[in-house]
Parts: structure tokens; C-alpha cells; sequence
């Protein structure tokens, strides 16, 4: 599993997200082996990822902030894990599907849409910044954003790919495929910035790389299909 991984997907992964390429994987593909000696399916890891949202949520509402924020940045991690997971195990049983692939973008905007709004939430309970508007409010944009220039770059995959541009793969680790693959290490950054005393500062980011991401995606667009369109 590690060779296929290493052959087929590593080269494209640790350009476009190298958090995951290099911490996420290995453990998620080490899961992935385990469990095919079980009959759990890719299915149901995507669906104990998928409920450790609303455990989040909960944990946001009903604990202490400062207990919340701890356990919902471990639950995080451990949803990342899994999402490293299930599509390592679908291709070491040849269980691939378009289902597999669809519940899997779906769970991963509502986790991102989750994780943003109960770390602003909890950073407004516990680091408090002078703005007139709520860091709840700031990645709760922050997730739209991130959403936006998702799906943009998924549709543009689908209605023009990058072979009928004339554009080949990243060949080259950039300043922007560092800063992308800084995406899926937000549990531990926001544990190193509540350490810090720096969680306003981390918002304030976030909001600021999405927005930049979304920006990013449409002028890629832009460029790409006036390529298609000759």
C-alpha cells in the first residue's frame, strides 16, 4: 500500500498538500492495512469521520472553552486520520466508487465548515480580540471561502482539465504549495497559537489565506478556460 501510494499519488500530494503527504498519510495508510483484515468497509470510516462532527459541535457547546477547544482539536486530528484513511482502504479492496468519492468531498466541507466556526467560537470565549465583529463570524467567512475556491478548482477539474489547457502537473514545490499544504495542520497550529497566546492572530489569517485562496482559484479558472476557448 505504501509503494502504490508512493508511485501513484505522493508526487502530486506533497505539492498540494504536504501536511497531510507527510503526517496524515502514513498513518491513515497504516490504518487502512489493519483494517483489511476486517470487514469494515472504506464506507463506514468515512462515516465515523463524518460523526465526529456533530461530537465536535457538543463538545463546543457543553464543555468548558478551554476543555472544548482541547478535545475538539484531538477529535480533528483524528477525523484527518481517517480521511487518510477510507480512500487508502477503498483501493486496497477495489472498492473505488463515485459514491465513496462524493461522500468524501461532502464530509470534508462540512468538516472544514465546523472546525472554522467552533474555533472561532471557542476563541471568542477564550482570546477575545478588539474588533466590532466576532472571530465566530470571521471563519464562518473564512469556511465559505474555503468552500468557494474548492468546488471551483473541482468544477474546473471536471468541466476543463488541466490536459485540455495544455498545462501539466506542478512540477516544482512552491511558496503556495507550502502555505496550501499548511491547510490540514490547522488542529495543531491552533493548539501551538492557544499555547502561544496568538489565537486572534490565526484567525486572522485564516481569513486572510482563504479569501487569497478563493482569489487564486478564479484567475486560474479565468486563465485555464480562455486556454480552452482558444
Amino acid at each position: 500500500m505504501f509503494a502504490d501510494y508512493r508511485a501513484n499519488r505522493y508526487g502530486e500530494e506533497i505539492l498540494t498538500d504536504w501536511g497531510s503527504a507527510l503526517i496524515y498519510r502514513p498513518i491513515g495508510i497504516t490504518l487502512a492495512w489493519l483494517l483489511t483484515a476486517t470487514r469494515i468497509t472504506p464506507n463506514a470510516v468515512t462515516a465515523t469521520g463524518a460523526l465526529l462532527l456533530p461530537s465536535m459541535l457538543a463538545m463546543a457547546v457543553l464543555f468548558q472553552p478551554a476543555a472544548a477547544l482541547a478535545s475538539v482539536v484531538v477529535l480533528a486530528v483524528v477525523y484527518l486520520v481517517l480521511d487518510c484513511t477510507d480512500g487508502s482502504l477503498a483501493r486496497a479492496m477495489g472498492h473505488v466508487s463515485v459514491s465513496g468519492h462524493y461522500w468524501d468531498l461532502v464530509t470534508d466541507l462540512a468538516y472544514r465548515g465546523c472546525i472554522y466556526v467552533i474555533v472561532g467560537y471557542l476563541a471568542d470565549q477564550i482570546s477575545p480580540w478588539p474588533l466590532p465583529v466576532s472571530q465566530m463570524s470571521c471563519m464562518a467567512l473564512a469556511a465559505w471561502f474555503a468552500a468557494l475556491a474548492r468546488l471551483a478548482r473541482y468544477n474546473l477539474d471536471r468541466l476543463a482539465p488541466a490536459g485540455n489547457a495544455g498545462q501539466g502537473k506542478a512540477a516544482a514545490f512552491t511558496a503556495y504549495s507550502f502555505l496550501s499544504g499548511l491547510d490540514t495542520l490547522f488542529p495543531p497550529l491552533v493548539a501551538l497559537a492557544w499555547a502561544a497566546g496568538l489565537l486572534p492572530f490565526l484567525i486572522a489569517w485564516i481569513v486572510f489565506y482563504s479569501f487569497a485562496d478563493v482569489v487564486l482559484a478564479l484567475l486560474a479558472a479565468r486563465k485555464r478556460l480562455r486556454s480552452c476557448n482558444g
